[in-house]
């Protein structure tokens, strides 16, 4: 084979090369043309933001029978940037007995095992009108878990106290202090010692205060949007996101993905504790089939 044959070789393959790149440019061209620019973008930008950061916010009221909170389990150590607030809730509080049952007592510390995961144990306060010395011996028995048991990961890091008030009352907020201070000052709580509400609403903003965290909507999905839930929080006022919780359930089985994840993006801007659900039904007692894809939204 001659040298003559090798140029017009090399001749051929530029010559093809070049009618490569001008037919990318024309089609890079045609794009811009057609297309318009927030496509562009979005065809740049796989994942646009999803807005802070925010922790996943867990009222786990299922029966930890083997393998029931492995759905739990999976995305916490699946996603170990991602922070989880777990609600434990053994019998209405911590139960009758100084310990919980052997199944608790078993998966409670897998829980807690992780650097990720802030437990806390649930504690009812009916509205502040509950007897607050019961109330006081709940935190207490939740506060020696790991003493009695010998097991320093059977422990709760702080209280989640259900049915806080929403309306003011001087009387509750008075109660709610002293709860608050009973929960600081408790060893065995630590080292967060925190402190949740959970009045189901947007409560007083005098009570907030009292609180870390406090759940402000809880509530369906077509509630959270007939409301408007990006601009649902912002007439809190001497609030800011850190002290929010959102908790939107019966969200549709249609909505996923694009939408789920606007979703997920609307929530994080207002609230810097979140759980959402597709189940409608005893939606605290099971995970939902887009569970594991409400977390990696979580992550991103």
């Amino acid at each position: 084979m001659g040298p003559g044959k090798h140029v017009s070789d090399r001749r051929c393959l530029r010559s093809q090369r070049s009618r490569v790149a001008v037919a990318v440019l024309v089609f890079v061209a045609t794009l811009a043309i057609i297309l318009p620019p927030a496509i562009l973008v979005s065809l740049r930008k796989d994942n646009y933001s999803m807005g802070p950061k925010a922790k996943v916010f867990v009222p786990l009221y299922v029966y930890p029978t083997p393998g029931a909170w492995d759905p739990l389990l999976n995305v916490i150590s699946a996603h170990p940037d991602v922070n989880f607030t777990v609600v434990v809730n053994p019998g209405s509080g911590p139960g009758p007995s100084p310990l919980p049952d052997g199944n608790y007592t078993k998966e409670v510390p897998k829980l807690a095992a992780h650097d990720n995961v802030r437990l806390l144990g649930y504690v009812a306060t009916t509205y502040a009108k509950r007897n607050i010395s019961l109330v006081r011996k709940e935190i207490e028995t939740y506060a020696a878990w790991s003493t009695i048991s010998g097991d320093p990961n059977l422990a709760v890091r702080g209280i989640f106290f259900d049915e806080t008030p929403q309306q003011y009352d001087a009387g509750d907020l008075v109660y709610l202090e002293e709860l608050t201070s009973i929960v600081r000052r408790t060893p065995g709580l630590g080292p967060d010692n925190f402190v949740f509400h959970n009045p189901g609403a947007i409560p007083d903003s005098r009570y907030l205060s009292t609180a870390d965290s406090t759940v402000v909507f809880e509530a369906t999905y077509d509630t959270f949007q007939e409301r408007d839930g990006a601009k649902l929080f912002e007439g809190i006022p001497d609030s800011d996101r850190s002290q929010l919780c959102a908790v939107i359930h019966s969200v549709p089985e249609s909505v996923g993905g694009s939408e789920l994840r606007g979703l997920v993006r609307q929530a994080r801007r207002i609230a810097d504790e979140i759980f959402i659900t597709h189940l409608s039904t005893d939606y605290y007692a099971s995970f939902s089939g887009k569970w594991k894809e409400f977390v990696r939204m979580m992550a991103q």
